[in-house]
């Protein structure tokens, strides 16, 4: 029977500073604002900021006539005070070739401008903010089997260890996958994951964990904040489908998966005569739309398909932490 869609509304709530957390560097996230030079007044630009070090932050530019014209830059910064400086030539070709681009971060604000040879600078100024995924804290619908919600973890069991309940309805990653003792099969899991700050790491190092629906179909879970979409970084299914968009958040904010998926068929001898297929929102953005699974993705609890199977969440090493994880069966 085929199922419908899970459905929500694809806005991202901006909040500004106050949800940060202890270790948070207070110069890494999202920055949104506008030019401030009238002549400018109308042009786009925002900025991601990702941390590469204590004493090194990448700022990956977003600048155009219009949002959707605007290229993507990046440009590499020195910190140091808690203050971070970003100096470069930029190429924008909608808005007539290079510019000179100096920028600082101050108190969570990022203030600079751009300047043509010949014409006067345009100065910009934006500030950090927090994006809240719409469906962040949302309760089991009606039918829905709430798989953890903080207090414990007694729908669970080790592979081969339990998990660090974090005290914050949370629980963290600790030295082993950790799985459902139940299997289930087609319909909709939602789950939030916050992925550690990590600033020395880089790539498949970085807050890496995994969502495996049926203990065999993986949804990466890793800190790729401020990088283009991948098939093997966060939202992406290793070997078989690139996110749509880019829907990351910063490490240490709660992010949303909201995943529907349909199991594979079988007839009565065992043979498959339908794939899985698999449906994705991340933060509320639509990243998969229905896209098929020829098979199992690689580390999952067997390379044997089947019509169910237990909800994995795997330990690469990395304290990433899950927390209100539910289940809502598609018939």
């Amino acid at each position: 029977m085929k199922m419908s869609m899970f459905v929500v509304t694809l806005l991202l709530t901006v909040t500004m500073a106050g949800a940060r957390a202890e270790e948070d560097d207070a110069i890494m996230g999202n920055y949104q604002g506008a030019f401030t030079s009238p002549d400018w007044s109308s042009r786009y630009i925002r900025a991601q900021v990702v941390a590469l070090s204590e004493v090194a932050h990448r700022a990956v530019l977003f600048i155009g006539v219009d949002e959707a014209s605007a290229a993507r830059l990046e440009i590499k910064g020195r910190t140091r005070d808690g203050i971070a400086e970003f100096k470069d030539t930029l190429t924008l070709d909608s808005l007539g070739g290079a510019h000179a681009f100096e920028a600082r971060i101050e108190g969570e604000t990022l203030t600079g401008t751009l300047k043509k040879e010949g014409a006067l600078p345009a100065a910009f100024a934006l500030k950090r903010v927090f994006l809240q995924p719409p469906t962040l804290d949302m309760a089991p619908p009606e039918g829905a089997v709430l798989l953890f919600d903080g207090s414990n973890t007694d729908l669970w069991e080790r592979w081969p260890n339990t998990w660090c309940l974090g005290g914050d309805g949370s629980m963290e990653v600790c030295g082993s996958n950790f799985k459902t003792i139940a299997e289930y099969g087609g319909g909709t899991y939602h789950l939030e994951f916050r992925t550690p700050f990590m600033p020395r790491e880089s790539g498949q190092g970085r807050g890496n964990s995994g969502v495996y629906v049926l203990g065999r179909y993986e949804v990466q879970v890793l800190d790729s904040f401020g990088s283009e979409p991948k098939d093997n970084l966060c939202g992406g299914i290793y070997q078989f489908a690139v996110p749509a968009v880019d829907a990351v958040l910063p490490p240490l904010q709660w992010q949303t998966y909201d995943i529907t998926f349909t199991a594979p068929e079988f007839d009565t001898a065992g043979n498959k005569i339908k794939n899985a297929r698999i449906h994705v929102l991340h933060n509320g953005l639509l990243i998969h739309d229905d896209v098929e699974l020829a098979s199992g993705t690689p580390g999952g609890i067997s390379d044997q398909e089947a019509a169910a199977g237990s909800l994995l969440l795997q330990d690469h090493g990395n304290p990433v932490r899950f927390r209100n994880i539910w289940f809502k069966p598609a018939n």
